[in-house]
Protein backbone atom coordinates (compact mmCIF):
# COMPACT_ATOMS: atom_id res chain seq x y z
CA UNK A 1 0.00 0.00 0.00
CA UNK A 2 1.34 3.47 -0.93
CA UNK A 3 0.94 5.92 1.93
CA UNK A 4 3.24 8.83 1.04
CA UNK A 5 0.60 10.41 -1.21
CA UNK A 6 -2.00 10.67 1.55
CA UNK A 7 -3.10 14.24 2.27
CA UNK A 8 -3.42 14.63 6.04
CA UNK A 9 -6.68 16.29 7.10
CA UNK A 10 -5.26 16.90 10.57
CA UNK A 11 -1.70 18.31 10.38
CA UNK A 12 0.79 15.94 11.96
CA UNK A 13 4.56 15.89 12.26
CA UNK A 14 5.87 12.49 13.32
CA UNK A 15 9.20 12.28 15.04
CA UNK A 16 11.74 9.47 15.10
CA UNK A 17 10.11 6.09 15.92
CA UNK A 18 10.37 5.39 19.65
CA UNK A 19 11.71 1.88 19.04
CA UNK A 20 14.90 0.86 17.30
CA UNK A 21 14.31 -2.64 15.87
CA UNK A 22 17.47 -4.70 16.28
CA UNK A 23 16.39 -8.02 14.79
CA UNK A 24 13.42 -10.03 13.57
CA UNK A 25 13.26 -13.82 13.74
CA UNK A 26 10.54 -16.20 12.56
CA UNK A 27 9.62 -18.44 15.50
CA UNK A 28 6.59 -20.28 14.07
CA UNK A 29 5.14 -21.01 10.64
CA UNK A 30 2.03 -23.06 9.95
CA UNK A 31 2.49 -25.67 7.26
CA UNK A 32 -0.38 -25.26 4.82
CA UNK A 33 -3.65 -23.60 5.75
CA UNK A 34 -3.43 -19.84 6.03
CA UNK A 35 0.33 -19.84 6.47
CA UNK A 36 0.00 -18.38 9.96
CA UNK A 37 3.37 -16.98 11.03
CA UNK A 38 4.78 -15.49 14.24
CA UNK A 39 7.93 -13.40 14.25
CA UNK A 40 9.93 -12.20 17.25
CA UNK A 41 11.25 -8.65 17.18
CA UNK A 42 14.01 -7.44 19.48
CA UNK A 43 13.84 -3.68 19.97
CA UNK A 44 15.44 -0.96 22.07
CA UNK A 45 13.44 1.93 23.53
CA UNK A 46 15.34 4.96 22.27
CA UNK A 47 14.53 7.14 25.29
CA UNK A 48 15.55 4.62 27.98
CA UNK A 49 17.71 1.97 26.32
CA UNK A 50 15.33 -0.76 27.57
CA UNK A 51 15.30 -3.97 25.51
CA UNK A 52 11.91 -5.32 24.46
CA UNK A 53 10.73 -8.56 22.87
CA UNK A 54 7.66 -8.09 20.67
CA UNK A 55 5.84 -10.81 18.74
CA UNK A 56 3.95 -10.07 15.53
CA UNK A 57 1.53 -12.44 13.76
CA UNK A 58 0.61 -12.60 10.09
CA UNK A 59 -1.06 -14.84 7.52
CA UNK A 60 0.32 -15.49 4.04
CA UNK A 61 3.25 -13.22 4.90
CA UNK A 62 0.99 -10.20 5.20
CA UNK A 63 -0.27 -10.36 1.62
CA UNK A 64 -3.13 -7.96 1.02
CA UNK A 65 -6.62 -9.40 1.54
CA UNK A 66 -10.01 -7.85 0.83
CA UNK A 67 -13.32 -7.18 2.57
CA UNK A 68 -16.34 -6.66 0.30
CA UNK A 69 -18.96 -4.02 1.02
CA UNK A 70 -21.37 -5.48 -1.54
CA UNK A 71 -24.09 -2.96 -2.34
CA UNK A 72 -27.27 -3.29 -4.36
CA UNK A 73 -28.91 0.00 -5.32
CA UNK A 74 -32.68 -0.48 -5.17
CA UNK A 75 -35.25 1.05 -7.57
CA UNK A 76 -36.14 3.75 -5.02
CA UNK A 77 -32.51 4.89 -4.90
CA UNK A 78 -31.72 3.39 -1.50
CA UNK A 79 -29.13 0.67 -0.99
CA UNK A 80 -29.02 -2.75 0.61
CA UNK A 81 -25.80 -4.39 1.79
CA UNK A 82 -24.88 -8.06 1.81
CA UNK A 83 -24.08 -9.46 5.25
CA UNK A 84 -23.12 -13.09 5.74
CA UNK A 85 -23.60 -15.22 8.84
CA UNK A 86 -20.32 -16.95 9.70
CA UNK A 87 -19.30 -19.50 12.32
CA UNK A 88 -15.92 -18.54 13.79
CA UNK A 89 -13.71 -20.98 15.67
CA UNK A 90 -11.82 -18.17 17.45
CA UNK A 91 -14.94 -17.02 19.31
CA UNK A 92 -17.07 -20.18 19.03
CA UNK A 93 -19.90 -17.93 17.88
CA UNK A 94 -21.90 -16.98 14.84
CA UNK A 95 -21.20 -13.48 13.52
CA UNK A 96 -22.58 -11.13 10.88
CA UNK A 97 -19.75 -10.10 8.56
CA UNK A 98 -19.07 -8.63 5.17
CA UNK A 99 -17.62 -11.29 2.82
CA UNK A 100 -13.84 -11.23 3.05
CA UNK A 101 -10.70 -13.29 2.72
CA UNK A 102 -6.95 -13.43 2.31
CA UNK A 103 -5.05 -12.59 -0.83
CA UNK A 104 -3.46 -15.18 -3.08
CA UNK A 105 -0.31 -15.10 -5.19
CA UNK A 106 -0.48 -13.06 -8.41
CA UNK A 107 -3.69 -11.27 -7.34
CA UNK A 108 -4.31 -7.59 -6.90
CA UNK A 109 -6.89 -6.30 -4.41
CA UNK A 110 -9.76 -6.22 -6.88
CA UNK A 111 -9.05 -9.80 -7.99
CA UNK A 112 -9.07 -10.89 -4.36
CA UNK A 113 -12.43 -9.18 -3.76
CA UNK A 114 -13.96 -10.81 -6.84
CA UNK A 115 -12.68 -14.27 -5.87
CA UNK A 116 -13.64 -14.09 -2.20
CA UNK A 117 -17.16 -12.85 -2.97
CA UNK A 118 -17.62 -15.75 -5.38
CA UNK A 119 -16.17 -18.36 -3.01
CA UNK A 120 -18.30 -17.29 -0.06
CA UNK A 121 -21.60 -16.36 -1.71
CA UNK A 122 -21.58 -17.79 -5.23
CA UNK A 123 -21.96 -14.27 -6.68
CA UNK A 124 -19.72 -13.65 -9.68
CA UNK A 125 -18.86 -10.05 -10.52
CA UNK A 126 -16.38 -8.36 -12.84
CA UNK A 127 -13.41 -6.25 -11.80
CA UNK A 128 -15.26 -3.21 -13.16
CA UNK A 129 -17.86 -3.61 -10.39
CA UNK A 130 -15.18 -3.31 -7.69
CA UNK A 131 -13.69 -0.08 -6.34
CA UNK A 132 -10.99 -0.13 -3.67
CA UNK A 133 -11.84 2.63 -1.20
CA UNK A 134 -8.73 2.37 0.99
CA UNK A 135 -6.68 -0.09 3.04
CA UNK A 136 -6.99 -0.91 6.73
CA UNK A 137 -5.07 -2.91 9.33
CA UNK A 138 -7.12 -5.15 11.62
CA UNK A 139 -4.89 -4.75 14.67
CA UNK A 140 -1.75 -2.63 14.38
CA UNK A 141 -0.61 -3.83 17.79
CA UNK A 142 -0.06 -7.50 17.00
CA UNK A 143 -0.92 -8.22 13.34
CA UNK A 144 1.10 -7.54 10.21
CA UNK A 145 -1.73 -7.34 7.72
CA UNK A 146 -3.18 -5.21 4.96
CA UNK A 147 -6.87 -5.37 4.01
CA UNK A 148 -8.39 -3.61 1.02
CA UNK A 149 -11.90 -2.25 1.62
CA UNK A 150 -13.73 -2.96 -1.64
CA UNK A 151 -17.07 -1.48 -2.62
CA UNK A 152 -18.77 -3.97 -4.93
CA UNK A 153 -21.79 -2.69 -6.87
CA UNK A 154 -24.25 -5.52 -7.48
CA UNK A 155 -26.90 -5.63 -10.17
CA UNK A 156 -30.33 -7.04 -9.40
CA UNK A 157 -29.30 -10.20 -11.26
CA UNK A 158 -26.14 -10.45 -9.15
CA UNK A 159 -28.06 -10.15 -5.91
CA UNK A 160 -30.46 -12.91 -6.87
CA UNK A 161 -27.59 -15.30 -7.56
CA UNK A 162 -26.41 -15.39 -3.96
CA UNK A 163 -25.88 -19.01 -2.98
CA UNK A 164 -23.60 -19.46 0.06
CA UNK A 165 -20.94 -22.07 -0.66
CA UNK A 166 -18.45 -21.52 2.17
CA UNK A 167 -18.56 -24.16 4.93
CA UNK A 168 -18.30 -21.42 7.57
CA UNK A 169 -21.30 -19.53 6.22
CA UNK A 170 -24.91 -20.44 6.97
CA UNK A 171 -26.92 -17.71 5.25
CA UNK A 172 -26.82 -14.14 4.01
CA UNK A 173 -29.15 -11.16 3.89
CA UNK A 174 -29.43 -7.83 2.09
CA UNK A 175 -29.85 -5.17 4.77
CA UNK A 176 -30.53 -1.41 4.40
CA UNK A 177 -27.99 1.07 5.76
CA UNK A 178 -30.26 2.15 8.63
CA UNK A 179 -30.59 -1.45 9.80
CA UNK A 180 -26.84 -2.02 9.56
CA UNK A 181 -26.38 0.96 11.90
CA UNK A 182 -29.04 -0.39 14.27
CA UNK A 183 -27.31 -3.79 14.33
CA UNK A 184 -24.00 -2.12 15.18
CA UNK A 185 -25.55 -0.01 17.95
CA UNK A 186 -27.32 -3.08 19.31
CA UNK A 187 -24.16 -5.20 19.43
CA UNK A 188 -25.30 -7.59 16.69
CA UNK A 189 -22.29 -6.81 14.49
CA UNK A 190 -19.05 -7.25 16.42
CA UNK A 191 -16.49 -8.28 13.81
CA UNK A 192 -13.78 -5.62 13.77
CA UNK A 193 -13.03 -5.82 10.05
CA UNK A 194 -16.72 -5.48 9.18
CA UNK A 195 -17.08 -2.51 11.54
CA UNK A 196 -14.00 -0.84 10.06
CA UNK A 197 -15.14 -1.45 6.48
CA UNK A 198 -18.55 0.03 7.27
CA UNK A 199 -16.96 3.16 8.74
CA UNK A 200 -14.82 3.52 5.60
CA UNK A 201 -17.90 3.16 3.37
CA UNK A 202 -19.82 5.72 5.43
CA UNK A 203 -16.91 8.17 5.32
CA UNK A 204 -16.83 7.92 1.53
CA UNK A 205 -20.50 7.71 0.61
CA UNK A 206 -22.76 8.72 3.50
CA UNK A 207 -20.83 11.60 5.06
CA UNK A 208 -17.86 12.19 2.78
CA UNK A 209 -17.10 13.81 -0.56
CA UNK A 210 -18.99 11.11 -2.51
CA UNK A 211 -22.18 11.52 -0.42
Amino acid sequence: MVTDSIQHVVPVEDGIPPLDIQSETEVFREQGGAGFTVTKNIAIVRSTGEHLQIHVASVRDGKTGAVCVAEQILPDGTSAFLLARHWRVSTSQWAWEFPRGMGADDEDSRDTAVRELSEETGITVSRDQVKILQHIHADTGVLRDDIAVARVLLSEEDSQSCNPTDWELSNSLYIPASTVCQMIAGGEITDGITLAAWSVYCAHFLFGTNA
